[in-house]
C-alpha cells in the first residue's frame, strides 16, 4: 500500500535534527512480507522536500508478527507521586 502526505506543517525530521518545510511531501510504502515461516510489516518512509533536502530522505522499519497474544500485556499509564519540592537556597554574591 502506498500513502502520499502533502500539505504538511513545518517541522522536523526527527528530534533536534533536520527541518522540513511545508513544500514537504511524505511518501509511506506498507508492505507485508512472510520469510522463514514468519509475517513481517516493513513500512518505508520517503520525505522529499526541495527547501531543506538534498535529496530524499528514507526510513525503514520492520516488524515482526508474533503467532498469538502471550507477549502482549497492556496496562493502564501510571505516574508516581512527587517525591518532594525543589528547595534553593537564595544567591547571595
Amino acid at each position: 500500500m502506498k500513502v502520499v502526505t502533502t500539505n504538511l506543517r513545518a517541522g522536523y525530521l526527527r528530534k533536534n535534527g533536520v527541518p522540513y518545510s511545508e513544500a514537504a511531501v511524505v511518501t509511506e510504502y506498507y508492505d507485508r512480507l512472510s520469510m522463514f515461516g514468519n509475517d513481517y510489516l516493513q513500512v518505508v518512509t520517503v520525505v522529499v522536500d526541495p527547501k531543506y533536502l538534498l535529496g530524499p530522505f528514507a526510513v525503514s522499519n520492520q516488524f515482526k508478527r508474533e503467532p498469538d497474544g502471550s507477549k502482549w500485556r497492556p496496562t493502564p499509564c501510571a505516574t508516581d507521586p512527587p517525591v518532594g519540592t525543589l528547595q534553593r537556597s537564595p544567591f547571595v554574591p
